[in-house]
């Protein structure tokens, strides 16, 4: 079981997966304004309280905006699921290293933003599925299916199996985002934040892209990083 915060994320579930709301709270202040969205929680016959702000603010820890839920635990995919529905994957997001929550959480509503078909991560030395990070997804979790693998350089190999152009994304790059045929299968991988793409899978990038820059600092957040790349390769 998971917390979700906020009217944003709890519309985006019921959207996405409404089955996966356990109990949506309100804050007894809000009751009035909401009454469009009590109406709609009774429609989809969801089970839902009103709280007072002292109930909200120690089980939500003052984040909640007057309005919260128990959610299921988020669903993970398997690598090979992505090649077998009927509308295969053609873009994904490789995350190499990302370790801060809220790294992800945007990263993610790039990728909803931007047609990203699914997001791979390695299990070790990555954030796990929090709900700091479906807080600031503002909901695009719920539409991003999400992959754990073991390795990435097999994962990669794979991927160059299934017809998979591999990007990556480095200050060295020598790649301009024209040089890349949008229309290709394309696997982008964003390296962490401290130190970028490990230097064990460049070998097996396609393209090496860098983010032209004229500024004082030639460095990015990666969060920022993935939405500049994501979007120029739409």
């Amino acid at each position: 079981m998971i917390k979700i915060y906020g009217k944003n994320c709890i519309n985006e579930a019921i959207r996405g997966n409404v089955d996966s709301l356990k109990e949506v709270f309100i804050e007894e202040s809000k009751v009035k304004e909401a009454q469009k969205f009590i109406a709609m929680l009774n429609d989809k016959k969801i089970k839902y309280s009103i709280k007072n702000k002292a109930f909200m603010d120690k089980e939500f820890l003052n984040k909640h905006q007057g309005y919260a839920a128990y959610r299921t635990d988020y669903k993970t995919y398997e690598l090979e699921d992505f090649f077998k529905t009927k509308k295969c994957a053609k873009r994904l997001v490789i995350l190499d290293g990302i370790q801060d929550p809220h790294n992800l959480g945007a990263i993610l509503r790039s990728c909803d933003a931007f047609g990203i078909d699914g997001v791979i991560l390695p299990k070790n030395r990555s954030v796990a599925i929090t709900e700091v990070v479906a807080h600031v997804s503002t909901g695009a979790i719920e539409f991003v299916p999400i992959c754990y693998v073991n390795s990435l350089a097999n994962t990669i190999r794979l991927l160059k199996e299934n017809n998979f152009w591999i990007v990556g994304t480095d200050a060295s790059g020598d790649a301009s985002f024209s040089d890349i045929d949008k229309k290709l299968n394309l696997a982008i991988i964003i390296g962490s934040e401290g130190f970028g793409m490990s230097k064990s899978i460049l070998k097996d990038v396609d393209y090496l892209l860098s983010i032209p820059m004229v500024g004082h600092v030639n460095s990015l957040n990666a969060s920022v990083s993935a939405g500049i790349v994501l979007h120029n390769l739409m």
